[in-house]
């Protein structure tokens, strides 16, 4: 299924290329561009992964906070 893909997304890049254009300069300029995107995403992917664990953690440490903390006397 991938090389059927791989195929048509191939082919499509062939047949739009324009005249007076080299074809592995735009699908060198495809392939930057498609690695940027995917190494921004997983950038973007571990950042919000340690985001996630440090709002977690911070999250534990209150619970943890408020379990320690000696029972309040009862006000009538």
């Amino acid at each position: 299924m991938k090389f059927v893909t791989v195929f048509l997304v191939m082919s499509l890049v062939v047949l739009m290329a324009e005249p007076g254009e080299c074809f592995f300069k735009s699908l060198w300029k495809g392939a930057k561009a498609v690695f940027h995107v995917i190494r921004k995403g997983f950038k973007g992917y571990k950042d919000q992964r340690a985001q996630d664990k440090l709002g977690g953690n911070q999250q534990d440490m209150q619970n943890q906070q408020t379990q320690d903390a000696p029972p309040q006397a009862y006000q009538r």
